[in-house]
C-alpha cells in the first residue's frame, strides 16, 4: 500500500513537471511569435504583462489601443500596441510612424530613424515619415540632408491640405537649419509661414526671436520672445533668450530678472558674465562672474573657470582688473 502511494506521488510530480515545462514552452512561443518586431522596435519595461493581456485582432484596433495608452501617458503600452499593429500588417505606415514618434520623444534616435525609414520604404510619399527623418537628421547636424527631407515633408503636407502641427514643425525646423547655415532671410521666410498657421506657438516665436538675435536686431528679438511668453509664461527657452538679448544691450537688471525665470541666480550671473566676455566687456564680465561665485553657497566651478579666463583676457589686453 505504501509503495502504491509513493508511486502515485511520483507520477503526480512527473505530471506536474511536464505541465510546467509545456506551459513554459507555450509562454515562450507567445513571446517568440513577436520577438522579431519587438527586438527591432520595443524598448521599455518587460512586455510579459502586455503579452498576457487580450490582444487586438486588427491593426486598427491595436492602433486605437496604442492611442488610448499614449493619451494616458503609458508610452510603453502604447509602443507595444503600435508594434502589434505593425505585426498584424507589415505595410501599416501609421504604426511605424507612431513607433518612430515615441522613440524620437525618448531620444532613441537610431530606432526612431529606422521606423521612419521603414515607413518610407512602404510609402515614399509619407509626409510624416519625411518630417521625422528630417528632425533626426537635424539633431545629427546633417543639415543639408535634413533640409531636403523637411522641404519634401512640407510640400507633401501642403498638397494634402494638412496645415496643423506637422507642417508648422517642419517650417520651424527649416528656419533653424537656415539660421545655422547663415541664410537668415530664408529662415525668416519659413518662420513667417509657420506664424501664419500657428502664431501663438511659443517654440516658433522663440526661434524667430533667436533668428533676430543672431542678426543683432534686438527690438524685434525682444518682441518675438515676449510673444512666446504671452503664449506660455513658463516657457524657459524664451525667458533665457530674452535675458541674453537684454544682456547684449547692457540692460543687466532686466537680463537678471528674465534669466532667473529659467535658472538659478548664480547661473544667471554667469550667463550675463559670459555675454560680456564674448563681447569684450571684460571688466563687467569679471564683475558678474564674481557675483555668480558669491551667490552660490557651494563652489561654482564654471564661474570660477570663466573668471580665470577673463582675467587672462584682461591681462592680455592690459586692462586693469576692477575688484
Amino acid at each position: 500500500m505504501e509503495r502504491l502511494s509513493q508511486a502515485r506521488l511520483l507520477y503526480s510530480a512527473l505530471w506536474l513537471s511536464a505541465c510546467l515545462i509545456l506551459s513554459g514552452c507555450a509562454a515562450n512561443d507567445t513571446v517568440d511569435t513577436q520577438s522579431q518586431a519587438q527586438d527591432e522596435f520595443y524598448e521599455g519595461k518587460s512586455i510579459l504583462s502586455f503579452v498576457t493581456e487580450q490582444q487586438a485582432k486588427t491593426p486598427e484596433q491595436a492602433i486605437r489601443n496604442g492611442e488610448l495608452a499614449q493619451s494616458g501617458g503609458d508610452l510603453d503600452r502604447a509602443l507595444f500596441n503600435y508594434i502589434h499593429a505593425y505585426e498584424l500588417d507589415s505595410t501599416n505606415t501609421t504604426a511605424l510612424i507612431r513607433i518612430g514618434d515615441i522613440h524620437y520623444q525618448r531620444n532613441n534616435f537610431s530606432t526612431s530613424y529606422q521606423a521612419y525609414q521603414r515607413a518610407l520604404s512602404i510609402d515614399e510619399n509619407s509626409a510624416l515619415a519625411h518630417k521625422g527623418t528630417g528632425l533626426i537628421l537635424l539633431h545629427r547636424k546633417a543639415y543639408k540632408m535634413a533640409r531636403e527631407s523637411l522641404i519634401t515633408a512640407a510640400e507633401l503636407l501642403r498638397q494634402q491640405q494638412e496645415f496643423g502641427a506637422p507642417i508648422v514643425e517642419s517650417y520651424i525646423a527649416l528656419g533653424i537649419i537656415n539660421d545655422i547655415l547663415s541664410d537668415h532671410d530664408q529662415a525668416l521666410d519659413y518662420y513667417q509661414k509657420a506664424d501664419q498657421l500657428m502664431p501663438r506657438n511659443p517654440k516658433l516665436q522663440t526661434n524667430l526671436g533667436y533668428s533676430y538675435y543672431m542678426q543683432e536686431r534686438w527690438s524685434e528679438a525682444e518682441a518675438a520672445f515676449n510673444r512666446a511668453l504671452n503664449a506660455d509664461s513658463q516657457y524657459k527657452p524664451a525667458w533665457k533668450n530674452l535675458g541674453l538679448t537684454y544682456a547684449r544691450q547692457g540692460r543687466y537688471g532686466d537680463a537678471l530678472t528674465a534669466l532667473e525665470q529659467a535658472m538659478s541666480t548664480s547661473e544667471a550671473y554667469n550667463d550675463i558674465g559670459y555675454i560680456c566676455m564674448i563681447t569684450r566687456r571684460y571688466q563687467t564680465a569679471a564683475f558678474f562672474f564674481r557675483k555668480a561665485i558669491r551667490s552660490n553657497p557651494q563652489y561654482y566651478e564654471l564661474a570660477q573657470q570663466n573668471l580665470l579666463r577673463v582675467k587672462r583676457l584682461l591681462a592680455a589686453n592690459q586692462i586693469p582688473e576692477n575688484q
